[in-house]
């Protein structure tokens, strides 16, 4: 389980029979084999795990379900600059973020960003089928990991306001038109609407 707060960003290495590579300035010494780290808001098992000068190397894999929901498709590889990284949360820790999983339920493009002067607005296309009813004002939703807020929703798009520290520490300035990110709905509005 994770909460949506970014910790710091990572670089894809290598990517090659459904083994990733991933290196990150985050401090991962208390990370072992078998533990879960968020990449992208993607929940995935370490494999091995290294420490190389200022960076932490390691290796997790890729199942044929988690590249077919993901960004971490093979044709979507080449388009990813950096990914989120988060260690999975303990018991006693900080949640600031929402209760995140880590299983991506599929993707969305980017349609729009505006630059305003305290914040940014990014717009994702909107699902037209029965995954829009997750898409409802001021509910949590998972971006690329990112704990955000839905803004404004309409037919064909829904919106996220971006405040500059969310901004400056993940992967989002570095995203622009059309790039595919990973979705996660929020599990309560899952649940509260499967009851319902």
């Amino acid at each position: 389980m994770f909460t949506g707060i970014i910790q710091n960003l990572g670089e894809i290495v290598n990517f090659s029979d459904g083994e990733l590579e991933i290196s990150t300035p985050l401090d991962l010494n208390e990370c072992k084999i078998g533990s879960s780290i968020a990449c992208n808001g993607v929940c995935l098992t370490v494999t091995d795990i290294k420490h190389i000068d200022e960076n932490f190397l390691f290796k997790v894999n890729l199942g044929e379900e988690t590249q077919y929901r993901t960004n971490f498709s093979p044709n979507l590889f080449n388009k990813i600059i950096k990914i989120n990284i988060e260690k999975s949360l303990k018991i006693g820790e900080e949640i600031s973020g929402h209760f995140v999983y880590g299983h991506i339920d599929r993707t969305t493009k980017i349609n729009k960003i505006n630059e305003l002067k305290n914040s940014w607005e990014f717009y994702f296309e909107n699902f037209n089928n029965q995954d829009s009813r997750f898409i409802v004002e001021k509910a949590s939703i998972c971006i690329n990991g990112i704990s955000l807020t839905i803004a404004k929703v309409e037919n064909k798009f829904f919106s996220i306001s971006i405040i500059p520290h969310t901004f400056e520490n993940t992967n989002l300035k570095y995203l622009k038109l059309n790039d595919i990110v990973n979705v996660e709905f929020d599990y309560l509005a899952r649940f509260t609407k499967r009851l319902l």
